[in-house]
């Protein structure tokens, strides 16, 4: 070789270690960095050893003429510091670092070196298997990163079934570029190109095998140190976030309660009956979109009641006012509407799934059904895009005849607040369809609001005005919730429009109105509110965050009822026999539940001394357990269940 390709030859080696260096240098950095960053308590004893594995296969390199074995274990030296900087990229976008335990940071841990493990499997190639790893976890990142972004709760397996409606509420919201989300990208764009420039011979494939039963062995026993409790209680916040994901996966599946036969089925059904009535009044029954007083959160002061005819409803002749236990916040509309619709709880249904994708898959036996063969005319309208929550294909197997969305809405004479349908609009639909009803047949209508939607970020939109805002110790620091609070008060308005339109019919009428949950506004605002953060609160704590008003009014001679404490699985059989309207057996089962469980949502459950217990299990032989068998039948059994019994 030449003297002149020699030096050059040189001069690129001793440049390739530079950068080598540099590259080592950059991602210890990074590793210090985001063990660091956001960390409530820095737990040294889980977040050092992760350090030091993410930095070892940069530190030691296999010689030129390395063994087979020096190979093996380089490889496995590397793919621990991949799941080491999986497991930190995705705690950093999401939460903004690690606050969770030690236990749960090496569940994590594990299960982020499942990943790589897998791939590893498959490719074979070190290199390509840190690169495709990094690509899958950086994937699942973003995705959860921006889910909790738009709806304040994290990506789960059941979001796969819901991706419709996930886009179409997408459409609605700004994807903002966060710093966080271009040092996530980088650091792991380093880390691929770090593992890339270490150009040394391949592992043999025996020795793959090896290596492939070692970090198999090393998965189990680190699964066996870590443990795998979980409880389904508790929010993402304390655990990591794939962990999260991988436990809630793994309960999608809803088993037979014990017990469980068609001679119990045939017990129950028996002992409970639900009664027969002559009269049908129409009943109207909305779910506001995130309508929520959140003063029943915490005290704040505002410049004007930014509800005051909802509260000047409590005493009122003919109306029961309350508040309502819902098993969501910040987004999960449907969840609310199953509950309402079929009258089952998600304390029987796994953590974080979607009933309307996942278990109504048929025919489905219940109030719309039971209404529409008492000859009530059902309509079910919803001012926006019919797939959202697979509603077009779930309301015809609850039995609504029409369903009416926002192509069934004119644009010139319908009103709209931001981007959405008013409430206004909204009911004026409501009177119309009323209007338009066959003469002397009852009308049944279910409507799903959609103005007071998430994104409240204030902007310079023509059709929407703020009215209200927080005054005092909060005056000017949250505008989100001045935005909310604003739509809160038009809402208000809306309603009261809406009953001084059905004050004047003459056909007996019921209105039943209730929030699907409380709005996405900041979390520091609740946190304020609470006096601590989501993490420090107990689950009975976390409550308050679930619960919205609701009321029942008629123009005719009901019971006035006040502060009713009630939660949403309950509603439809409580407010039918309210309103002197038939019930059914399942109804008056629900009924016998509520007297010894007031409310139940997906958390746990109150008992009428107010004290709350956690759900964990049913006991055998309560009230309790007839419910969940009743419930199981209803959605999974339709060869077991009696679909009269089910139906008012």
């Amino acid at each position: 070789m030449y003297p002149k390709c020699k030096e050059q030859a040189k001069d690129k080696k001793i440049l390739g270690y530079i950068i080598n260096a540099v590259l080592a240098v950059l991602l210890i950095y990074a590793a210090v960095y985001l063990l660091q960053k956001g960390t409530i308590f820095y737990r040294p004893e889980s977040q050092k050893p992760l350090g030091v594995l993410a930095a070892l296969p940069f530190l030691l390199r296999p010689r030129r003429r390395a063994t087979a074995f020096e190979l093996a274990v380089h490889d496995i030296l590397v793919l621990l510091a991949a799941s080491s900087f999986a497991l930190l990229l995705t705690e950093y976008v999401v939460k903004g670092g690690i606050i969770v335990g030690n236990t749960a940071i090496w569940q994590g841990y594990v299960y982020h070196a499942a990943i790589f493990g897998l791939v590893y499997v498959f490719v074979g190639s070190i290199r390509l298997t840190s690169c495709i790893g990094m690509g899958l976890t950086l994937l699942y990142a973003l995705i959860d990163h921006y889910v909790t972004v738009f709806r304040g709760t994290p990506v789960l397996l059941s979001d796969i079934f819901a991706i419709g409606t996930a886009k179409n509420v997408a459409a609605n919201y700004s994807v903002p570029v966060e710093l966080s989300v271009l040092q996530t990208l980088a650091i792991a764009v380093l880390f691929c190109i770090a593992v890339w420039r270490m150009r040394r011979v391949s592992t043999p494939r025996r020795c793959q095998f090896i290596t492939c039963s070692l970090l198999l062995s090393g998965w189990l026993y680190g699964l066996k140190l870590a443990g795998n409790s979980f409880g389904f209680w508790q929010g993402n916040l304390e655990y990591s976030e794939w962990y999260y994901f991988c436990r809630t996966a793994g309960n999608a599946i809803v088993e037979q309660p014990t017990g469980y036969s068609a001679d119990a089925l045939a017990q129950i059904t028996e002992e409970y009956d639900g009664t027969k009535e002559e009269f049908r009044p129409n009943i109207i029954m909305i779910m506001n979109e995130s309508f929520a007083d959140l003063h029943d959160v915490g005290d704040f002061e505002t410049n004007e009641d930014y509800l005051p005819f909802l509260h000047s409803l409590e005493g009122r002749e003919n109306t029961i006012t309350g508040d309502l236990l819902v098993s969501t916040f910040g987004g999960g509309t449907a969840t609310t509407e199953f509950e309402v619709l079929t009258g089952d709880t998600m304390a029987f249904l796994p953590y974080g799934c979607s009933p309307y994708q996942m278990y109504v898959k048929r025919e489905t036996p219940g109030v719309v059904s039971g209404l529409a063969a008492q000859g009530y005319q059902t309509v079910s309208l919803h001012p926006y895009r019919a797939t959202s929550w697979n509603r077009q294909q779930v309301y015809e197997r609850l039995g609504f005849d029409t369903q009416l969305y926002e192509d069934d809405f004119g644009e010139e004479d319908t009103e709209r607040l931001r981007s959405y349908v008013s409430d206004r609009s909204d009911y004026y639909k409501i009177f119309e369809v009323y209007r338009n009803k066959t003469p002397g047949t009852p009308l049944f209508m279910f409507n799903v609001t959609m103005q007071n939607h998430g994104g409240y970020i204030p902007d310079d939109s023509e059709n929407f005005t703020q009215t209200i805002h927080l005054t005092g110790e909060y005056a000017g620091k949250y505008p989100e919730v001045d935005e909310y609070l604003s739509l809160a008060k038009e809402s208000d308005n809306a309603l009261e429009e809406l009953l001084a339109y059905f004050s004047e019919v003459d056909e007996p009428t019921a209105i039943i109105f209730f929030g699907d949950h409380q709005p996405n506004v900041p979390s520091a605002f609740y946190d304020e509110l609470l006096g601590n953060t989501d993490a420090d609160r107990a689950p009975e704590e976390k409550q308050k965050k679930m619960v919205t008003p609701f009321f029942i009014w008629a123009n005719y001679d009901i019971e006035e009822q006040q502060d009713v404490q009630i939660s949403a699985n309950y509603l439809t059989a409580f407010a039918l026999d309210a309103l002197g309207c038939s019930t059914s057996g399942y109804d008056a089962l629900r009924l016998a539940v509520r007297e010894q469980i007031p409310r139940i949502n997906n958390a746990g459950y109150y008992l009428p001394d107010g004290s709350w217990m956690a759900m964990e299990t049913v006991e055998p032989d309560t009230l309790l357990a007839k419910y969940q068998m009743m419930q199981y039948a209803q959605l999974f059994d339709v060869n077991k269940r009696d679909d009269t019994w089910y139906e008012p």
